[in-house]
């Protein structure tokens, strides 16, 4: 908002400069954003937080400088008329809507002139930011300006009925508004109608219809209150922003309608641009209750850190317009003036005492008192070792954003519902992510269209769907990998190294390990987002915390990446709930191992997992780790059969074992594969 210092020192007796008069600002809490020279002098630009609608003025920025200077409050002008004419016409207003509408005062003004406002204060519009239109628009635009209240001008003749009703809109109702466009309203917003159908939505802009011209000899004035968060909905429904609509939907004081009114008259009939009459209609239902609260000094005193006389704190509420109702040994009762609805509490009338007095008296003085040291919590710590984890494998961490877009991956996904976002700024960002997968694919398809690979990255982020027992958040990590990233190891060599999903399924090992989690089960996915056969569900408990695989053919041809793509997701708090609490060392052995191959032929549908939970449901306590290094299948073994070669790494932490030992386990092992898997061995 800019206004001239000119404009403002027109209420404020003060000889400071402009640059005075900005820091004043400043340390009130009202930010000057630089000063510009202009026709008539220096004009502040400042900027007024949400909060502060009252400061949205001349009036609203002097009453913060004659607070601080403790001088005469200042007040919107006496609009004083000499000799209101008399009318034979009538104004009818109705509020159908009176939690939308508090007050609509409503001014009758005949033999309109089309003619330019005065000199003086189109120089004072222009500073301001603001083109001169005419006399009667001018006039409305200064007001605004002054007092902080929008006004709106409609031409009577053309109001059916010469009536005002101020509804909730009727469903499907239109109205073209002054900026030329057709609108269509919905039963929540607020319309200014006259007997038929709508001419205004209230508070944001007016319409077509009753739009005054160079030809309007009768004019309605409206000064109205309307319901904040009702003005801002529109607005934002409509996409339509107007000064009016940013100074309704941060409050306007209902109290000044009425003098607005008045004010605009005033002006109109000292510039000559019409005759002001005695018809006038202020309808007022309700009137908006002032906040009263309890204000207690000595708690002020605690609260701002040092001793401040009781009549200096008095003083400098009075000066900011708080009305004393009453004083008792150790409070004052204080009524919260109108323009100031953000006063809620004590502790807001505290604050606004030290603002006032100044927050540079509070002194400096180094906290007191007993503090802990601040530590990371234990899933931000393990958050922190699984970050480190798959760093030291090659990935790279990113840093994706939690809203996205619908779209094919984000569809597909099995688990829960999407989360919409009510009033998403955009398409792009109109839902939460269910997965992170989306996010790590883009980010992996924009670095593969610059030509950078291979391509290694992954994110531990927040991930949000809806279910039937309500919302659901929760901790996930993922990771995504595309072309030569994988070292060499029993499937590959050399010439094709590219990543699989053997290398995601050993990173979610790794994961796995970090959290000390027993082995985790791997099972076949229906996943549709994955390659059928190269893809697995990850369970623990018998549960699916996660999947690891190849991605589906079809949506990688929606992307740059012509490598295999492999992807893992794992729900990282129930990775970490189920983890060992305590981690307990186990020393090295000083002796040496033993390793034997067997090599088990099983149907090629039965899964290595079976395998596995085989071998472990008898492993002697001296099998250190089981790992396969060959899969064979062909003729020589038979139809739908496959050999696995097991490397068995034995190894005793007291002693060195005996081949009678090792061979004694492996016959163990062999006798349950058989039972379990029905295995066949060679021999």
């Amino acid at each position: 908002m800019r206004l001239s210092v000119e404009w403002i020192k027109e209420f404020v007796p003060t000889e400071a400069s402009s640059e005075e008069l900005a820091r004043t600002l400043t340390m009130a809490g009202l930010e000057v954003e630089e000063t510009i020279e202009s026709e008539i002098g220096p004009v502040l630009d400042i900027t007024v937080t949400p909060n502060r609608g009252d400061c949205l003025s001349a009036i609203g920025v002097a009453r913060e400088l004659c607070a601080i200077y403790s001088s005469p409050f200042p007040t919107i002008p006496n609009g004083v008329i000499v000799q209101p004419k008399k009318a034979d016409y009538e104004i009818s207003v109705a509020i159908e809507d009176i939690d939308l509408c508090s007050r609509y005062v409503a001014r009758l003004v005949t033999n309109v002139r089309s003619k330019p406002s005065p000199d003086w204060m189109q120089k004072r519009l222009i500073a301001a930011g603001m083109r001169p239109i005419n006399g009667i628009v001018d006039v409305t635009n200064y007001v605004m300006l002054e007092t902080g209240q929008p006004l709106h001008a409609f031409d009577y003749e053309k109001l059916h009925g010469g009536r005002i009703i101020v509804r909730r809109a009727h469903k499907g109702e239109t109205i073209r508004t002054l900026d030329g466009v057709e609108r269509v309203l919905t039963e929540e917003m607020l319309a200014i109608c006259d007997a038929d159908h709508p001419v205004a939505i209230a508070g944001v802009m007016g319409g077509e219809e009753a739009e005054m011209n160079d030809f309007t000899k009768i004019m309605l004035l409206e000064s109205a209150h309307f319901h904040p968060i009702s003005i801002r909905r529109t607005s934002k429904k409509l996409n339509l922003r107007t000064e009016a609509s940013y100074r309704f939907e941060r409050f306007v004081d209902p109290e000044s309608v009425g003098k607005a009114a008045d004010r605009a008259c005033q002006l109109i009939s000292e510039c000559g641009l019409g005759d002001v009459t005695t018809v006038l209609s202020d309808e007022y239902p309700v009137k908006i209750a002032h906040n009263r609260i309890i204000f207690r000094p000595a708690r002020a005193n605690t609260m701002l850190g040092y001793n401040i006389p009781k009549p200096e704190l008095t003083k400098a509420l009075a000066n900011l317009g708080f009305e004393s109702l009453g004083e008792q040994e150790d409070h004052i009762t204080y009524s919260v003036p109108s323009w100031r609805p953000d006063i809620q509490r004590e502790i807001d009338i505290i604050e606004e005492a030290g603002r006032i007095i100044g927050y540079d008296r509070i002194p400096e003085r180094l906290p007191v008192g007993v503090t802990t040291q601040g530590r990371d919590t234990p899933i931000g710590k393990l958050s922190a070792k699984i970050r480190t984890g798959i760093a030291a494998v090659g990935l790279q961490e990113i840093v994706t954003h939690s809203l996205l877009s619908p779209g094919k991956m984000e569809n597909d996904y099995p688990d829960g519902q999407r989360i919409e976002i009510r009033s998403a700024l955009s398409s792009d960002l109109s839902g939460l992510r269910r997965s992170l997968l989306p996010g790590l694919m883009d980010v992996a398809d924009r670095n593969a269209r610059r030509g950078h690979l291979p391509l290694a990255f992954f994110e531990i982020g927040k991930v949000f769907h809806r279910t039937d027992q309500g919302y659901e958040e929760s901790l996930a990590v993922g990771g995504i990998m595309a072309g030569a990233v994988a070292p060499r190891s029993w499937v590959r060599d050399d010439k094709h190294s590219d990543a699989d999903f053997y290398m995601a399924k050993g990173i979610v090992e790794v994961v796995s390990r970090l959290c000390s989690v027993p082995d985790l089960q791997f099972c076949v996915s229906d996943d549709v987002r994955f390659h059928p056969g190269r893809s697995a569900n990850i369970l623990l408990g018998g549960k699916r915390i996660g999947v690891v695989g190849e991605l589906h053919p079809e949506l990688r041809k929606l992307h740059s990446i012509r490598e295999k793509i492999c992807f893992f997701e794992l729900d990282l708090e129930r990775l970490i709930d189920a983890g060992t609490k305590k981690q307990v060392f186990v020393s090295l052995s000083a002796y040496p191992v033993m390793v034997r191959d067997i090599a088990p032929r099983v149907e090629e549908s039965i899964p290595y997992q079976q395998v596995l939970s085989s071998v472990k449901e008898v492993m002697p306590e001296i099998l250190e780790k089981i790992e396969v290094t060959d899969v064979f299948t062909g003729s020589q073994i038979g139809e739908e059969m496959k050999s696995l070669t097991l490397s068995l790494t034995f190894r005793s932490p007291d002693r060195t074992l005996t081949d009678a030992e090792v061979n004694e386990a492996l016959e163990k092992i062999r006798a349950n594969l058989i039972q379990r898997c029905n295995a066949r061995f060679a021999g």
